[in-house]
């Protein structure tokens, strides 16, 4: 076999070793970078999840993680935003790719040649050993960075139908990657800070590294493991894996399949089915969702990360937060007529007028899509159901408090590192991680320079209701809320969304501005989300010790393909389907850029001055983020005071976080998601921590892995091909929610859209 220079993987060459090099799995063990067996990471959580070493000798960015990087991140691009104009939005999570990488990965390992390609410095072998772990982690990176569709796109979206603006592929495309670049060059900035710390968990990563060690047999995890062989423990990761996957996979049959009506099981309204106050109280999917549940795995792992990734006391948190604003609040609201609550449906999106009709915004638009105001004045103020309004509510105490605990209790951390960039008690995962050449602050300020320019480019030359020094401000609200929110995001994998403080500021600066609102809000909010899901990635691959300036390509280059793909997959939509986003259209009703317009009317056209002006039935909305600001100020203290007692588990932040689903997640998700995080994390983790150490984020990953695949055979192999199960109890529409009166209002009248 031909032998092949040997490259340090801390130059970032793409040439690395030869089969040889690698050595076979026996001679594995020598070449991982062992530290102190007593050092490890100070959580229990990153502990089970993520061994404390270091296989320097793999190579990583190879020909294969290339290739199949690309293939996948087009793939689940164009899968993704293809079913996201659909009623029901399929979404294929980046664990697909994951899985599926894997025997790509191998089958390039035997097929392609041992071949070196001469390209002086950068050159590469064509198959350089075996398919490993981090080739592997590279690959799902990419893809996760194309995996989540571009909140960009549902903008480009809501400019065609709401607004009759089409600004062509050029200006899309700049619109998806500079807000999708300016994300990525924060992340960048701010990665010492919400990467490199312990106390960063990014818990929804940990259920990644479990699969990717459970895969790879040759990981260090299954060379150093010591567990000793004890009953419930003797069988393997990958056994246990195949075995929850298999069952997870048929399981899922039934509720995606054949019996939908276990999605909400909602047993109150067996009761009384012809009172609408028994189904708004039961309905888990329109009402309350009092004592319903869901037995559909991929209800729960849709709308919160996955119970078993999440700690308790997190959930613990969330699940009193939902408590408080869903079953509290919200019927208090309701039941008190608060807001003429009772003249609409008791749980939606949309916008009415004082007539209990649909807002009809042709009505106020002017020609050039700003507002009329005369035409207002003389039609209707804007209404939103009362449900809808607490929600505005809880979004901005969550904010509110997401800055005052942040200064509280992190304020002291971040000066630090403000002052010192690199702390000397850094975890074993930071020390490993120093071997690697970091990337230069100067490729991320670089990379943040070009994405603003092509941003203020954007503006400029197409339509967009925005001047140019909106984007300043734009930016500057991102910077700002990034790091707080970011905090908390890698504590819960939960994020806070600022997407109402950016439509609020433009509907200040410029109330009328439907298209201008939501370009601000792309630049504002949509940059965060962006930041937060690289620096997501970038902790992936600090666990999985991936050289960082291979992360950095890697995921540059996922976003840029997904970009294109995405948007051209938008427009081959819109131009193929007729009256594509509405009913006409079904099932191509594209729900969430109806979530879209509904904020650009109610925050741009109509504009915060006007919806909480002091005359407004909602005025009082905006002392939720005083209150949110306010609230952690006494539990600090608190738990100051009494260092031991339970309120040093209280996260005012987190608790505000348990609704954040709502809407339009139904309401019986919150309390079955925490119910399974209570019995695996609290419980078992307790009463069975070798167990829960060795196989509960293999679980996890298997249950996420077996919904996934089970849906996608389900929707090509029988939905997509019109073959329906036979109707029976189980799947009949009129049964599946078992609350027919929840969409109703108080006279029993239908109004829910």
């Amino acid at each position: 076999m031909e032998s092949e220079k040997k490259v340090d993987p801390v130059n970032d060459s793409n040439i690395y070793t030869s089969k040889e090099s690698l050595g076979s799995d026996s001679t594995i063990e020598a070449n991982i970078h062992k530290i102190d067996p007593l050092e490890d990471s100070p959580i229990e959580e990153v502990r089970s999840a993520v061994p404390p070493t270091d296989d320097y000798t793999l190579p990583t960015a190879t020909f294969r993680s290339w290739f199949w990087g690309i293939i996948f991140s087009a793939a689940i691009s164009f899968s993704n935003q293809f079913f996201w104009f659909r009623a029901n939005p399929l979404t294929i999570k980046v664990i697909v790719v994951q899985l599926l990488a894997f025997p790509a990965g191998r089958l390039t390992e035997k097929i392609l040649p041992n071949y070196n390609i001469p390209l002086g410095r950068f050159s590469f072998n064509l198959n350089p050993g075996k398919f490993n772990v981090k080739e592997h982690v590279l690959i799902t990176v990419m893809a996760n960075a194309a995996a989540t569709s571009f909140d960009a796109i549902d903008i480009i979206v809501v400019q065609k139908i709401y607004y009759n603006q089409d600004w062509g592929f050029g200006g899309g495309i700049l619109l998806v990657l500079s807000t999708s670049l300016l994300g990525f060059g924060f992340a960048g900035i701010l990665r010492r800070f919400l990467v490199r710390p312990s106390a960063m968990v990014w818990p929804i990563n940990l259920v990644n590294a479990t699969l990717f060690h459970t895969l790879h047999k040759e990981s260090p995890k299954e060379i150093l493991d010591v567990e000793a062989v004890t009953p419930g423990l003797s069988l393997s990761r990958n056994k246990f894996f195949l075995i929850a996957f298999a069952a997870s996979f048929a399981w899922y049959f039934l509720p995606g399949y054949m019996m939908p009506v276990l999605t909400s099981i909602s047993w109150i309204c067996w009761i009384k089915k012809d009172s609408v106050l028994v189904s708004q109280i039961g309905s888990g999917i329109h009402g309350l969702g009092i004592g319903s549940f869901t037995l559909d795995w991929s209800q729960l792992a849709a709308w919160y990360p996955s119970p078993l990734a999440i700690p308790w006391v997190v959930q613990a948190n969330m699940l009193a937060g939902f408590v408080f604003f869903i079953w509290i609040l919200v019927p208090i609201i309701y039941y008190t007529d608060t807001w003429e609550s009772k003249k609409f449906p008791f749980y939606n999106t949309n916008q009415y007028d004082i007539y209990a009709e649909q807002f009809d915004r042709e009505r106020v638009l002017t020609p050039a899509q700003y507002l009329d105001e005369e035409a207002y004045a003389q039609y209707s103020p804007i209404r939103i159901t009362g449900f809808f309004a607490v929600c505005y509510g809880q979004g901005l105490a969550a904010l509110g408090a997401i800055i005052s605990h942040t200064i509280l209790y992190n304020g002291k951390e971040i000066w630090a590192r403000i002052k010192n960039a690199r702390q000397a008690n850094d975890d074993i995962h930071a020390k490993l991680m120093d071997r690697y050449k970091e990337v230069p602050d100067f490729w991320y300020f670089a990379l943040f320079v070009i994405a603003l320019g092509l941003s203020f480019v954007t503006i400029i030359v197409w339509p967009s209701d925005m001047p140019w020094w909106a984007l300043i401000i734009a930016v500057v609200l991102a910077f700002i809320w990034l790091l707080p929110i970011g905090i908390i995001t890698a504590i819960t994998s939960q994020a806070p969304t600022i997407s109402m403080i950016t439509e609020w500021v433009y509907g200040g600066i410029r109330p009328g501005h439907p298209v201008g609102n939501m370009i601000f809000k792309t630049y504002g909010y949509i940059t965060v989300r962006q930041a937060l899901l690289f620096a997501q990635d970038l902790k992936l691959g600090h666990y999985m010790k991936i050289p960082p300036r291979h992360m950095f390509s890697f995921q540059i280059v996922g976003t840029i393909v997904a970009s294109f793909v995405s948007l051209g997959t938008t427009n081959f939509l819109m131009g193929s389907i007729p009256n594509v986003c509405t009913r006409a259209a079904y099932p191509w009703t594209c729900p969430n850029a109806g979530l879209f317009g509904a904020s650009s009317v109610i925050w741009g056209l109509i504009g915060p001055n006007k919806f909480f002006a002091t005359s407004s039935l909602y005025a009082g909305l905006p002392y939720f983020l005083l209150a949110g600001f306010l609230f952690p100020i006494p539990i600090y203290f608190l738990t100051k005071r009494f260092p031991n007692s339970w309120l040093r588990h209280v996260s005012i932040p987190v608790f505000m976080l348990g609704p954040t689903p709502y809407p339009p997640a139904p309401t019986n998700v919150a309390p079955c998601w925490a119910l399974v995080g209570f019995i695996f994390n609290y419980v078992i983790k307790r009463r069975a921590n070798a167990w829960w150490k060795k196989y509960n984020y293999v679980l996890s990953a298997a249950l996420d892995s077996g919904v996934a695949i089970c849906a996608i055979i389900i929707f090509f192999a029988f939905q997509n091909t019109e073959i329906h199960f036979p109707t029976w109890w189980g799947n009949n529409p009129a049964s599946v929610d078992q609350c027919p009166l929840a969409t109703g209002n108080w006279t029993g009248v239908d109004v829910y859209a």
